[in-house]
């Protein structure tokens, strides 16, 4: 999320980026909340003076505040989970609900995916996807969640509406996730034999999918990678695999009620849109404070 609203901002403005991990765990996570200053020299050594420091996520929050002393401005992604007014800019979801005059409400995630990203990835990718039917899918699959897990039972009816697809001769490109269980990965793989599937070893594909694939199949546990998709202005089917509520269904309602995606209805996705480019909106938000 940083690293992509960076580069955005970046590319606007003619200037560098500089990545910092703030490693904020255990004992520092109490001082973080507690005593930003100190959490923040004990973390940092050297630090060329930024003009912008963008964080992400309530650990790390107190300490991108603390730098607006410095004459920085400082932006946080995600809800900070703490006063609003310690920073020049939030960006959250627009599921996550924040109200006041700093913040800016986005149709799902910021990222790293942008028509820049994604022509290299075609170029060296496409020779590989190149050889699978067409129209080419890609599939992105989610997992397990600290609410829902992914039973095998969900992976059984995923690959029975997979091997359809492919039935039909349409080529599939899948991925699994950290969160993909392995048994129901193995499941959905070898229902498939004929699709390239990846299962976290080797190169990673996403981006060569993002911008290979004719359309995308996204399972309803995931902001990030549905609007990963949404982003390219591709065919977009989200698949009801935890049917899961809450804010992520928000998300999906207000994804689909835009135009940008529908319902896995067992067919080829049909429905797209422009591409969704809110980390763009969101680094011209961010130029505009410098």
């Amino acid at each position: 999320m940083t690293m992509g609203l960076a580069e955005r901002l970046a590319s606007l403005t003619g200037g560098d980026v500089l990545q910092r991990d703030l490693m904020v765990s255990g004992p520092r996570a109490w001082m973080a909340a507690r005593l930003p200053w100190l959490s923040w020299h004990l973390q940092m050594t050297t630090y060329p003076q930024p003009a912008v420091v963008i964080g992400a996520g309530r650990r790390v929050a107190p300490a991108v505040a603390r730098m607006r002393r410095t004459g920085a401005r400082v932006v946080q992604i995600l809800n900070p989970q703490m006063a609003l007014r310690h920073f020049d800019l939030v960006i959250a979801p627009e599921h996550d609900g924040l109200s006041a005059p700093n913040t800016l409400a986005t149709l799902g995630s910021v990222h790293r995916v942008s028509q820049q990203r994604l022509e290299p990835a075609r170029m060296e990718w496409a020779p590989k996807f190149d050889a699978l039917s067409r129209p080419l899918i890609a599939v992105m699959i989610g997992g397990s969640t600290r609410r829902s897990p992914m039973t095998e039972a969900m992976a059984t009816k995923l690959a029975e509406d997979l091997r359809v697809l492919a039935d039909q001769g349409v080529g599939l490109a899948i991925t699994a996730s950290r969160r993909t269980p392995e048994t129901q990965a193995k499941m959905i793989a070898e229902a498939v034999p004929e699709a390239t599937f990846w299962d976290g070893t080797g190169s990673n594909p996403y981006f060569g999918m993002l911008a290979c694939a004719d359309a995308f199949i996204v399972t309803d546990d995931s902001v990030n990678m549905a609007s990963e998709a949404a982003a390219t202005g591709k065919p977009l089917a989200i698949y009801p695999l935890l049917r899961e509520g809450g804010k992520i269904a928000q998300f999906h309602d207000s994804l689909i009620g835009a135009g940008h995606a529908q319902r896995f209805n067992g067919t080829i996705p049909t429905v797209h849109a422009e591409p969704l480019d809110e980390t763009g909106r969101a680094a011209q938000k961010v130029a505009a404070l410098i």
